[in-house]
């Protein structure tokens, strides 16, 4: 459900497997009474918002995605195995001429990675997940939610070429943000939010009303103009890396906490092989230390503004009782 002028806005950058992390942080913000009227998600963060914003209360829905984030650890969500997944993106960072890259899709398929030479993961499990855990209805009447997906390019008797979207989107192809609450019919809800998370070679693009979709993280991944445009001042973003490249002087009016990992999240300093790793490692015992790690994060960070908060309501408090107190004074008859 729309909101008509939304004071709090949260802003969920994708990542992965890494979107266990906001969990976590989630968890604290529910604690100590924050709530948001409208989100913004990329990626795993648009799935996660998706959760948030279908169920109600907010420390409710909460408790529901940190529920989730438990059955993934313990579902196979990623077809083929993330060792497979692992060697084959490997190379894929190397393909960088024509000749090499149509090897590698015809190495894939051959291979039965690629059924239809479009992507690597079969998407029916994130899919039924999906399904079950998202109830459009709910999000309609839930907390506005943004999603962030990027136009993808399929050129007529091609079909579709992964490395193009790359290329567009590091030359100033800007994403598109939807909002969930416009969509009128349960499909699209599904399709949109797969598209959001839909990286080009490991799963395969949406289409969403006659424009074809890939993961929004391409172009933006962190999604605050969304809520910028809506008019939304005070905004909370919850990062997956702690170096993340953006800059907050784009948002002049804006008032952003961020909430980032003090230690890097990678799994393994490997270039290429280690941020793959981190991003599809699905497995119980790390989502439980991601949640872990982003609760003890969002504390850190959280704790010394609200002291501030809870400082000047304080000091308001105190001048507005004594102006009250001096005001009776001067109305009283014999003074």
């Amino acid at each position: 459900m729309k909101s008509a002028n939304p004071q709090l806005g949260l802003v969920l950058t994708g990542g992965g497997a890494k979107g266990a992390y906001q969990a976590g942080a989630l968890q604290y913000i529910a604690e100590i009474g924050l709530e948001p009227q409208i989100i913004a998600g990329t990626s795993i963060g648009a799935l996660n918002g998706a959760a948030l914003s279908g169920y109600h209360p907010f420390p409710y829905a909460v408790q529901r995605l940190i529920q989730l984030w438990e059955q993934l650890g313990k579902a196979e969500i990623l077809r083929p195995n993330t060792g497979t997944v692992l060697r084959t993106l490997s190379y894929t960072a190397q393909t960088f001429t024509p000749t090499l890259r149509a090897w590698l899709i015809d190495f894939l398929a051959a291979e039965g990675l690629m059924q239809n030479s479009s992507a690597i993961f079969d998407p029916a499990p994130i899919e039924q997940l999906l399904r079950e855990a998202v109830n459009p209805d709910e999000i309609r009447r839930g907390i506005e939610l943004w999603v962030t997906v990027f136009p993808s390019l399929k050129i007529p008797g091609l079909g579709y070429d992964w490395l193009v979207d790359f290329i567009r989107a590091r030359t100033g192809t800007d994403a598109h943000w939807l909002c969930i609450q416009d969509c009128t019919d349960d499909e699209t809800v599904y399709k949109l939010l797969l598209a959001s998370a839909a990286l080009p070679l490991a799963f395969p693009s949406r289409e969403v009303n006659g424009q074809s979709y890939v993961d929004g993280g391409l172009a933006d991944n962190v999604p605050l103009r969304a809520l910028a445009k809506r008019g939304c001042k005070n905004v909370i973003v919850i990062h997956l890396n702690n170096g993340a490249a953006w800059s907050r002087h784009d948002f002049p009016e804006q008032t952003v906490i961020e909430i980032r990992p003090k230690e890097r999240i990678e799994k393994s300093d490997t270039p290429i092989i280690g941020k793959i790793d981190t991003f599809l490692d699905f497995s119980y015992e790390r989502i439980a230390e991601l949640k872990k790690r982003g609760y003890e994060d969002a504390k850190r960070c959280l704790i010394p503004i609200m002291e501030v908060f809870r400082t000047v309501t304080y000091q308001r408090e105190s001048h507005n009782s004594l102006a009250n107190s001096t005001q009776r004074l001067l109305n009283n008859p014999p003074l």
